[in-house]
């Protein structure tokens, strides 16, 4: 198995070192806008953890070692602080 915060990391630097990488079908997203977080993790980020910002990020990887690689597009959410990933892994993701 690959370690998709790893290759996130080495292909888009740019979203430092604070970031999670949602699930697919994780349902924090909005079905109507799948650029944009579902309301309900919308109102709740915006008053604990304001700096959560989504992107849709292509990142190419191979699923398993000897697989070809592929590009996928991930939905991820990056942080200003550790703080705020946690509050935010702690409240959505299982």
């Amino acid at each position: 198995m690959i370690d998709i915060v790893k290759v996130v990391k080495e292909q888009h630097p740019d979203l430092g070192p604070y970031f999670v990488v949602l699930r697919p079908l994780s349902g924090l997203i909005a079905p109507e806008a799948p650029d944009a977080f579902a309301e309900e993790v919308q109102v709740w980020a915006s008053t604990e953890t304001p700096s959560a910002r989504l992107a849709l990020l292509d990142v190419t990887y191979a699923l398993f070692p000897g697989w070809p690689e592929e590009t996928r597009t991930l939905e991820v959410v990056s942080f200003t602080d550790a703080t705020e990933l946690a509050r935010f892994a702690a409240r959505w993701t299982h």
